[in-house]
């Protein structure tokens, strides 16, 4: 029975030293400590890529938290972290979540500021994204895909006009009669060029008899303008002096008008007596008719001798 007593003894001793171990080393392999305490935060990103639970949040390289959990909420992603109760965040601090392998391993980094304000545990916190290796291989198998995209419709358009035998015959043809053409421009152009020198040197000596010309013409030219203008300037002394008779003549028809409209001489009495205008019009008609007359039957006198 003592035999049993010290085998059970034995037994739960190994049991209760196995388990203790257990614990031990979990905690030991999580990096915590018992005696520790930790204040917990809420970080806000646009993403987080391959972060996953228990990566480590490190306080300006240092590792001092982990990430205890990350729920989707609303179009943001927060991830909930713990981080030592000694550490404290100044508002003006940058948290990001960074690549750390090339494996697309992730963690939280944070660069704390100055500021004299410190968020309280409890708070959530907007961070940034920093797209690692994860992101690059997506990009870049986006643009394998394009890639084998394009490289098809290049195919395509390849074998509807290089590899095609049509196009090529075609092709052939074209480069024929370009060739036809070039031999045709040489030899026009080997027939034609006595003709464009000569034509060159003829034009050199219009051009140099122009010049000449022009230098024998030049001062006759600038003595005309000169002499033009000496007769604008005789011009507009010309028409200085008719505006000057101009308004003579205004005056003496104003003076004129005035004397017709007045009844105080014989040209206004005349204009302004009707009774007399008719009367002289009468005899002026009768005078007229006298003249006829005389000039049609001759003029017959009568002399009476007492």
């Amino acid at each position: 029975m003592k035999k049993n007593t010290a085998l059970y003894f034995s037994v739960g001793l190994v049991v209760l030293l196995a388990i203790f171990i257990l614990i031990f080393g979990m905690f030991f392999l999580n990096e915590k400590d018992l005696r520790e305490t930790f204040d917990v935060y809420h970080l806000r990103f646009t993403q987080v890529s391959t972060l996953v639970l228990d990566d480590p949040v490190k306080i300006n390289g240092v590792k001092l938290g982990r990430v205890e959990s990350i729920e989707l909420s609303g179009h943001r992603v927060v991830v909930t972290v713990r981080l030592k109760s000694n550490v404290k965040i100044p508002k003006d601090s940058e948290i990001r979540v960074q690549n750390i392998g090339i494996m697309g391993e992730r963690q939280i980094g944070m660069i704390l500021g100055d500021a004299e304000e410190y968020y309280v545990p409890g708070d959530t916190i907007t961070g940034q994204f920093d797209a690692g290796i994860a992101e690059a291989l997506g990009l870049a198998g986006e643009v394998c895909d394009s890639t084998k995209v394009l490289l098809e419709a290049v195919k395509t358009a390849l074998n509807g006009t290089i590899a095609n035998p049509e196009f090529q015959d075609r092709f052939k043809t074209l480069l024929v009669k370009a060739e036809n053409l070039e031999d045709r421009l040489m030899s026009l152009v080997t027939t034609t060029d006595p003709q464009l020198k000569k034509s060159l040197a003829n034009l050199n000596k219009v051009t140099v008899k122009v010049n000449e010309l022009v230098d024998g013409v030049k001062e006759p030219i600038n003595g005309l303008f000169a002499g033009t203008d000496k007769v604008m300037g005789n011009a507009n002394q010309l028409i200085s002096d008719l505006e000057g008779v101009t308004k003579h003549l205004d005056g003496l028809i104003a003076k004129v008008q005035a004397k017709m409209d007045s009844k105080d001489n014989t040209v206004g009495i005349l204009l302004n007596d009707r009774q007399l205008h008719d009367d002289l019009v009468k005899t002026v008609h009768s005078a007229d008719s006298l003249f006829k007359i005389i000039l049609q039957d001759g003029l017959d006198i009568n002399v009476d001798f007492f």
